[in-house]
């Protein structure tokens, strides 16, 4: 099957929200589905609506019965912008998020096909500036879920997005995870996603589990004594591998004399001090050091050269044209390398 990552997820969204159809997003838990609707919605100015269908029950969409003389009429909730609404200041229209939807009961998941397809609250239609899209778990994944009906497929331009590390790598540098745990993931590049639905562990390691460490352990020393706190969150086999390899931060090279002498001061020789001493570097590169630093990772294995450049050129995005010495080191990469 055909799979895509989140930075294509973004623009397929983005792609079929400007030909007026619906798409729906499936992945396995954990994978950010909802971060990328919310930054899709950001970006186009839209006010985002989050409605959960594992929650819902088909009158939330097809509005509750009320009686006006002799007969009933079906009255939207208020979270659905009809045609008589205007956008709130500020916003351009809005973003309807039907989240959960493989997790919705059949009668949910009936109710929702007036909505995707006609863009339909019972008798009363959506405003134009409303825009839709669905999102899931995988059935796969053992994660609550109902099998969607083919009359409901029919309705929406399905998509299944599967994690990877560059894509990952760039948000999180952007977002200020913990350097550590970006040096421990490109050491390992499995853990980013280590999920298998047969697991055992309370948790997982997923981005969103990885995110969630990143905040309990900012600026905070990382050993056995947290132990607990970091199995709780990214689950204990995956938990051990990364308090081991943190530890390799006790071992890194001194910073201030690695910089007096850059073409001689060792090279550590574990793989994982290597890992740990290029995400350091990355952490405390500067306009001014670069330089010094780019003769040091010269010295280094070029596929850790690579991280290196690419996480560099994330975190400083003005560095490739502004800085010489870097633009020197990335096309002497790109030509021997690319």
């Amino acid at each position: 099957m055909f799979t895509i990552t989140p930075k294509q997820t973004r623009d397929e969204i983005i792609h079929c929200i400007s030909v007026g159809l619906v798409p729906y997003i499936v992945s396995s838990p954990g994978m950010g589905k909802s971060s990328i609707v919310a930054k899709v919605a950001d970006q186009g100015g839209l006010k985002l609506l989050d409605l959960r269908l594992s929650q819902c029950t088909p009158e939330d969409l097809q509005g509750f019965p009320m009686r006006t003389g002799n007969k009933a009429t079906f009255t939207p909730f208020d979270i659905f912008p009809l045609e008589s609404d205007t956008p709130p200041e500020g916003f351009n229209g809005w973003l309807l998020l039907l989240d959960e939807m493989s997790s919705a009961p059949k009668p949910v998941q009936a109710a929702a096909y007036k909505l995707v397809l006609d863009r339909m609250v019972g008798s009363f239609s959506l405003n134009e500036k409303c825009a839709i899209v669905c999102a899931g778990n995988k059935i796969t994944d053992r994660a609550v879920v109902t099998t969607m009906s083919t009359a409901l497929q029919s309705r929406l331009i399905h998509y299944e997005m599967t994690v990877t590390l560059d894509d990952w790598q760039e948000w999180a540098i952007a977002t200020g995870i913990d350097h550590r745990i970006i040096g421990f993931l490109n050491f390992s590049p499995s853990k980013l996603m280590d999920f298998d639905p047969d697991h055992k562990d309370k948790t997982f390691a997923c981005p969103r589990t990885w995110e969630f460490l990143s905040r309990l352990i900012k600026n905070q020393d990382v050993s056995s004594s947290i132990g607990a706190r970091v199995s709780g969150t990214i689950g204990q086999g995956v938990a051990v591998e990364f308090i081991t390899f943190a530890q390799e931060y006790t071992r890194l090279p001194n910073f201030k004399d690695l910089m007096s002498d850059p073409e001689n001061y060792a090279i550590p020789p574990e793989a994982s001090t290597k890992y740990a001493t290029i995400s350091m570097l990355i952490e405390r590169h500067t306009n001014d050091n670069i330089g010094k630093i780019i003769q040091y990772v010269e010295r280094f294995p070029v596929e850790l050269q690579i991280v290196f450049a690419r996480s560099v050129i994330v975190r400083s995005p003005k560095i490739r044209t502004e800085n010489k010495d870097f633009s020197r080191y990335a096309m002497d990469m790109m030509s021997r390398y690319i």
